[in-house]
């Protein structure tokens, strides 16, 4: 299905390549360029992460990848947040926790905004003024205007990524469901960052146009963000690509 509406090539790759080519790395040829940010140890595994995935991606020919990431945090003893946002930077569609609609939503994004998007988890939501909390441990790096190292919320372990999202911008929300035909769409506002201690490290403060859609019929827990109003194009090219299926 994914290949007939889509136009997209699923590959299903063991982890246990991931584990081999992060073992290959040598981490003392690492150029660790937050070694004035965070722990040298911590560091070193996340980039070796990175590396590990950036070469999976140039071998298989891959425009984006998800990761099983949590399993990382046994097998390896670190996180995958930080390769991930270094990645989507770099044009390498990354997602996390092994979502395929999530990537898929994002390849879609990228086809009709040419933009990044953040994956991000609704935390909170406040139906009667129409806002929202989204938070997640990482984001494409060109997407903050300025970030910070922490560790990854729910393990503690690793290296996540407290990012800043500019603020009183308007955003797009999106989602294609796991049947891959029905999809959810809306227009928002950034309001602000937060800084709260029980949330993934990248927190907003949203407003959006119908957040009952999150109380009643979510087409599962991670959404994007997108900077721009995008609700009118995303929604012309969904139209258009699944209406004969």
């Amino acid at each position: 299905m994914v290949k007939k509406i889509y136009h997209i090539n699923l590959k299903d790759i063991s982890l246990s390549e991931v584990v081999s080519n992060y073992n290959l790395v040598d981490g003392k040829d690492l150029p660790h360029y937050f070694l004035d940010k965070f722990n040298f140890d911590e560091l070193t595994k996340s980039e070796r992460i990175y590396l590990a995935l950036k070469q999976i991606a140039f071998k298989h020919n891959l425009s984006g990848l998800s990761i099983r990431c949590f399993d990382l945090l046994t097998s390896l003893k670190t996180t995958s947040c930080l390769a991930l946002a270094k990645l989507n930077q770099e044009g390498i569609m990354s997602s996390c926790e092994g979502d395929i609609p999530t990537l898929i939503s994002m390849e879609v994004v990228k086809r009709v905004t040419s933009s990044s998007s953040f994956q991000a988890n609704p935390c909170q939501i406040d139906n009667e003024n129409k806002r929202m909390v989204f938070a997640h441990c990482t984001l494409p790096l060109d997407m903050v205007t300025s970030f910070k190292l922490d560790t990854h919320y729910e393990s503690k372990i690793g290296v996540a990524i407290k990012g800043e999202l500019e603020e009183n911008k308007e955003i797009t929300i999106f989602k294609i469901s796991n049947n891959l035909k029905d999809y959810f769409v809306s227009r928002g506002r950034i309001i602000r960052n937060l800084n709260e201690k029980n949330l993934c490290r990248t927190q907003i403060e949203i407003e959006i146009d119908n957040p009952e859609y999150f109380l009643k019929h979510p087409f599962g827990n991670h959404h994007l963000i997108i900077y721009g109003n995008h609700v009118e194009a995303l929604r012309n090219y969904m139209e258009r690509i699944t209406k004969d299926e």
